[in-house]
């Protein structure tokens, strides 16, 4: 067993009820977060400091519309890179790239799948030409997001 598995190995029900809550509010106040797990304050504020301090809780943030910021075509951009191109270097030159919203490396045909967030069909074009130009990118494979639903919610054990 890792080091990190070990950490997470004292996650409880309690502690997995209070990330399932937390994931859907993370502003909920400690006494709100009590009364829904049916404890006090105090012992939901240790528990959440627990859950940072071993690393269960990486982050707190908050999801912007891109909507906000003029992009309004989502797609999914699945990568093959060229045999000459690094992973690591694919990934430094995604940084700077305004479009891509998250890199996943995969198993498969493709070896990464971007999320994507254009404002337009040449916006999108532009990104493709991009990636291929100047990121490495020897194949890319395209498919527009219709609708996304998001679920929020702790693995079960």
């Amino acid at each position: 067993m890792g080091a990190n598995t070990e950490k997470f190995a004292a996650v409880d029900d309690v502690d997995r009820e209070i990330l399932d809550v937390l994931q859907r509010d993370a502003r909920i106040s400690f006494s709100d977060l009590a009364a829904r797990v049916s404890m006090s304050s105090n012992a939901v504020a240790e528990r959440v400091r627990r859950l940072q301090s071993t690393g269960a809780i990486v982050a707190y943030e908050a999801r912007v519309a891109p909507e906000i910021f003029g992009r309004r075509l989502f797609a999914f951009l699945d990568v093959k890179l060229r045999a000459d191109t690094a992973a690591a270097d694919f990934e430094r030159h995604l940084e700077g790239v305004r479009q891509v919203t998250a890199a996943y490396l995969t198993t498969g045909t493709f070896d990464y799948t971007l999320d994507v967030a254009c404002r337009n069909e040449a916006d999108l074009v532009e990104l493709v030409e991009h990636l291929r130009a100047r990121a490495g990118v020897a194949e890319t494979y395209s498919r527009l997001i219709l609708r996304e639903r998001t679920f929020a919610r702790s693995p079960k054990r």
